[in-house]
């Protein structure tokens, strides 16, 4: 394992305070509109959905001849070593970039979940993931991809 990078307490408070106050007024407008059921049925599935993003986990890992890139529960990705062209540190990325699978534009892809990041480029697209230390993953990465070159 490289790296692995989950949702900082501070943006996991702002969103349960959020989506706890979001499911508080759900059953306060469906109590005197008769849909109590139906209403009490989506809180439940948005507090399942908002534990998963909580618990969501990005994990950079080196195995054999590629790197597999995963942003738990939800996605994994395998990436040649061979194709990496760089990898460095990143600004980092914030709420406002969202957290998980994103598409940034520009065939750049994000697997985020705050804080700091490092850039991956391959050919065919750029990655942007979220790491507690972008220099050390970022060399980390590099001298993977170049132990496998030199062979």
């Amino acid at each position: 394992m490289i790296s692995e990078a989950g949702i900082s307490r501070g943006s996991q408070k702002v969103i349960a305070t959020v989506v706890g106050l979001l499911c508080v007024f759900i059953i306060v407008t469906a109590i005197p509109s008769g849909v109590l059921l139906l209403s009490a049925g989506l809180v439940a599935v948005i507090a399942l959905l908002t534990v998963s993003v909580l618990r969501i986990r990005v994990t950079v890992e080196a195995t054999g001849q590629n790197l597999v890139v995963r942003c738990r529960p939800f996605y994994s990705k395998t990436i040649p070593l061979e194709d990496i062209v760089d990898a460095s540190p990143a600004p980092s990325s914030s709420m406002t970039e969202g957290f998980g699978v994103r598409y940034l534009g520009r065939r750049t892809w994000g697997l985020l979940v705050g804080g700091p990041a490092i850039v991956l480029e391959t050919p065919q697209r750029t990655w942007l993931i979220s790491t507690p230390d972008p220099e050390t993953t970022a060399a980390s990465v590099l001298a993977h991809a170049s132990k496998l070159k030199d062979r």
